[in-house]
């Protein structure tokens, strides 16, 4: 079985009901020629006919050696008709000072892409008027609407003052204010952009991200706003990124994403004592820069932390928010990378709910020596105010020994 992840907040994104003729429609973010990454990619993704493909744009990159590579790769492509490419900004400053304004090849300087181009029409004379063509045709957006919902494909963002029909190249293709993009967005409309990757935009508007789990590293629908991000950084070290906005789906090349523990659920019985503790030492100790949260494998959900799960955090000053407990599924299972039960009972009954965990990656914490940890569950205690602190110690030995293996493999 292979593990399919999805985005966060899949929901709010994906169209009530697909009326369109595709039985996906998938967008990826800036390739910046990372050719080895994005042919990984397309073949994970496995493209036919029924697909709509949406590029974001910044194809090439200037330190690259692989241009020339994704070039041929991207003229290839671009003929497919369910393949649409759009222009970002790094493709508007190439066809600038690639060609003229007749799409005369006038490249003067030696820069890895003007020399790429150079040396590959020795044999091939009709290559750079194919790089004109594909970077001369590249539209600035792309709209459509699906089961009522309304999306624009861009790879900077908007002008938020201004109708989605009315945008303008300045704003599509390197908004001058993307904190106002971010911040100021209220629209119903989804916007899919690239261009910047989350890490970025979080720094830049902190308060949409505060109090939010997210890993930075996938693509992140932004929290309280209708704005799906792409681009995960594929030219340096990073992952190249593709989302199914039918589904929320999303498949990643590069990066190490196989390896890498990027998202966690813990799971107790009740979902509201023991995970939820764990889920918010976990998201303290890692910063909150990867997807962390918890579940019951024996409630219907609709229960708040208990008070004395709020008080042994407090006490610890470990933030928490306003949990709400739901049942451990196998929706749950197949989103997160890593399944933490915290007791073995927990972790039979989760294997149990998964349909045997198929992809292996149900467990219960470690301390620094390996040894399991079955976290004692402090409302079957004899003394369960004692128990509390008890509980929190076991938990804090458990997630920090894991914080130290997601930091080994990360």
């Amino acid at each position: 079985m292979t593990e399919k992840n999805f985005i966060n907040n899949a929901e709010e994104i994906i169209p009530p009901v697909n009326d369109s003729k595709y039985k996906r429609i998938l967008v990826i973010g800036d390739v910046h020629a990372a050719y080895d990454k994005l042919t990984t990619l397309w073949e994970k993704i496995s493209v036919d006919d029924n697909d709509l493909v949406l590029f974001h744009g910044d194809y090439l990159y200037g330190k690259s050696d692989e241009n020339i590579k994704t070039l041929r790769w991207l003229i290839e492509h671009k003929r497919q008709q369910n393949i649409i490419f759009l222009r970002g900004n790094v493709d508007e400053t190439y066809l600038k000072c690639l060609f003229d304004e007749n799409g005369k090849f006038i490249g003067r300087t030696n820069t890895r892409v003007i020399m790429g181009i150079r040396n590959a029409a020795v044999k091939e004379p009709n290559f750079p008027n194919e790089v004109f063509d594909f970077l001369n045709g590249l539209p600035l957006n792309h709209s459509m609407t699906i089961g009522g919902k309304k999306y624009l494909f861009c790879h900077a963002g908007i002008n938020v003052n201004a109708p989605l029909e009315a945008q303008s190249k300045r704003y599509l293709l390197n908004h001058p204010n993307l904190k106002s993009f971010y911040r100021d967005y209220r629209g119903k409309a989804v916007i899919v952009v690239g261009h910047k990757k989350p890490e970025i935009i979080a720094e830049k508007v902190p308060q949409l991200f505060t109090g939010e789990s997210l890993d930075l590293t996938r693509p992140i629908k932004v929290p309280h706003r209708n704005i799906l991000m792409l681009d995960t950084h594929a030219k340096e070290g990073g992952c190249l990124s593709c989302v199914d906005i039918l589904s929320g789906q999303f498949w990643q090349a590069g990066g190490d994403v196989n390896s890498k523990i990027d998202s966690i659920i813990f799971v107790c019985s009740g979902n509201a004592c023991r995970s939820p503790m764990a889920k918010y030492i976990m998201r303290h100790l890692t910063g909150n820069k990867i997807l962390i949260d918890s579940a019951g494998c024996k409630t219907s959900g609709g229960r708040s932390m208990s008070g004395r799960a709020c008080g042994v955090l407090a006490a610890n000053k470990i933030p928490f928010g306003n949990h709400i407990s739901k049942p451990f599924t196998p929706q749950e299972y197949a989103k997160f990378k890593c399944v933490v039960a915290l007791d073995n009972d927990m972790l039979q009954m989760a294997k149990k709910i998964s349909g045997g965990d198929p992809d292996n990656k149900i467990r219960l914490l470690k301390d620094d020596n390996g040894n399991e940890i079955n976290v004692d569950d402090p409302l079957h205690a004899a003394n369960s105010k004692r128990a509390y602190p008890a509980t929190y110690n076991q938990i804090f030995i458990g997630c920090s020994a894991l914080l130290k293996e997601i930091n080994a493999t990360g």
